[in-house]
């Protein structure tokens, strides 16, 4: 899955993309800096950071809605933030749940009801409908009506067999609150720069020890966050426990190299 920053057709005109980025100074990414010093954190030991890889279950991921550019649909400005993180959190909570068995004559679907998604990704009843709505919208998740105990049938779009879909690794007891999720509130801008960097990591795909490089250029362009947001968004990844920076080259700055840890 390895197609990040690749042009895809139909994109906006460059042209539109400079006057928009004129308008919205905070989109103006800083000019490459080849001195620059790279993002340094300190690295979980190699061994601690593959055991916690064996210890998740891999879980389907549709990636081509985030290789089109469909992070930048969730925006940070006055009115969008928490209905944004809202519906990043509720897609990690649905894209987790995928192993749950379906009803019969209902493949693909995934039964949860707000009480469950509540426990899992933190979100209050008003901010879970709030999310469903957004991805309802933009085509990502389709719902099939409240069913008997407060369910509701959703599913992910993306999925058929000749959709593009990568793998997210999640660990922790079935039903278990999802720790990484609920330290993610709706309140914070960078939170949401988080959410957008970690799902567009694992669209990316990895190698069997799951480390990922990550172009910094294209995934400025991919999530509409300036290069600056990425890497606190990657600090504050680490910080959950969800990614381990590795050592890279001097001046490498804009291609940090990664190890995907699961979801917890």
């Amino acid at each position: 899955m390895h197609r990040l920053g690749i042009a895809r057709a139909g994109k906006a005109d460059p042209a539109e993309g400079r006057k928009d980025r004129t308008m919205h100074p905070e989109l103006l990414r800083p000019n490459r800096d080849p001195a620059r010093t790279p993002l340094r954190l300190p690295a979980i030991a190699a061994p601690e950071a593959q055991e916690r890889r064996r210890e998740g279950r891999a879980c389907r991921l549709p990636a081509d809605w985030i290789h089109d550019g469909g992070l930048r649909a969730f925006r940070a400005d006055a009115g969008h933030l928490g209905r944004s993180i809202a519906a990043l959190k509720l897609y990690l909570a649905l894209v987790v749940s995928q192993d749950a068995a379906p009803p019969a004559g209902e493949p693909g679907s995934i039964l949860l009801s707000y009480e469950r998604i509540a426990a899992l990704s933190g979100l209050s009843d008003p901010l879970i409908c709030a999310g469903k709505k957004a991805l309802v919208e933009r085509g990502l998740v389709t719902t099939c009506g409240e069913r008997p105990g407060g369910t509701i049938a959703y599913r992910l779009a993306g999925l058929g067999p000749a959709a593009g879909a990568a793998h997210l690794l999640h660990a922790g007891p079935d039903g278990a609150g999802i720790a990484a999720l609920h330290g993610l509130t709706c309140r914070k801008a960078p939170n949401l720069a988080a959410l957008k960097t970690y799902l567009l990591l694992n669209a990316c795909g990895s190698d069997p020890d799951g480390v990922v490089p990550l172009d910094v250029d294209a995934a400025a362009d991919l999530t509409q966050l300036s290069h600056v947001k990425i890497l606190a968004a990657l600090a504050a990844l680490q910080g959950l426990g969800l990614v381990d920076t590795l050592p890279s080259p001097a001046r490498a700055a804009e291609r940090p190299r990664l190890r995907l840890l699961p979801l917890r």
